[in-house]
């Protein structure tokens, strides 16, 4: 069985305008840490856990989001719609014939600085991911990042975002055991030069560092066409949208050996 590690901001915690279906992912597992039990894996993904350690509260329409992100470190996806992980997962296990174990771990509006060791969300991290190499005892173990809109907004600097990568790779390798740092390139936010100091840190990372592959960048073409963003929330893939970098994604990791 491989561990993997689905992290990151908005996107990848989940804001999809629906829940596209709920079939079990065969050969698939989603640890939940506040009951510590392997769960058929299938939508909604995710738990809320806030900065304390116990059961948050779920996103739904009529959440105060800026107290909600006070209190939480992890979310799950919001609404309790489609995610990205469970068309990983379905091609991932298909492609490898290997069964798999997902731990959901991200929030959205988070720099990478909110990611790093120190910082409160860090803790939240590995105490899931543990609880979920700890039950299994994987043959490998991926982490899996989406992430970067935050920063393009704060104007973050290339070589900056790049160094920040390196200190979150080095502390997971350190902490969890990280095989790999996939990365699915994060698409256009702001729309304008902030976006590409994080496109090309990503890119540059993964031609550079074997520690880092780049398992999709797709995001960017995504962005350009409607059908596949969520309507209601700018900057926001729908479910068919996730469901596609989903697929994409497993593909390049489902082929690393």
């Amino acid at each position: 069985m491989d561990v993997i590690i689905f992290s990151g901001q908005s996107n990848m915690q989940g804001q999809s305008e629906c829940l596209t279906e709920n079939d079990v992912v065969n050969d698939a597992y989603e640890y939940k840490w506040l009951t510590d039990e392997l769960l058929p894996l299938k939508n909604p993904v995710g738990e809320n856990i806030t900065y304390f350690m116990d059961r948050g509260d779920d996103v739904t329409p009529e959440t105060n989001i800026p107290s909600w992100l006070k209190e939480h470190a992890l979310g799950a996806a919001c609404y309790g719609n489609t995610n990205l992980v469970l068309s990983f997962c379905r091609t991932y296990t298909d492609i490898t014939k290997r069964q798999v174990l997902a731990v959901h771990a991200a929030k959205g509006s988070t720099r990478i600085s909110e990611w790093l060791p120190e910082a409160p969300i860090y803790d939240v991290l590995i105490r899931k991911a543990r609880g979920a190499i700890q039950k299994v005892n994987p043959e490998r173990t991926f982490f899996v990042w989406l992430q970067g809109e935050s920063d393009a907004i704060a104007s973050v600097a290339k070589d900056d975002y790049k160094a920040d990568l390196h200190v979150l790779c080095d502390a997971l390798k350190a902490d969890l055991g990280i095989n790999l740092f996939g990365i699915i390139r994060v698409g256009r936010f702001t729309n304008d030069d902030r976006d590409l100091e994080i496109i090309s840190a990503q890119d540059e990372i993964c031609r550079e560092d074997e520690d880092f592959v780049m398992l999709t960048d797709i995001a960017t073409e995504l962005n350009q066409k409607d059908e596949y963003m969520n309507p209601n929330i700018k900057g926001h893939y729908n479910a068919k949208g996730l469901e596609l970098l989903g697929n994409a994604a497993a593909k390049t990791l489902g082929k690393i050996k």
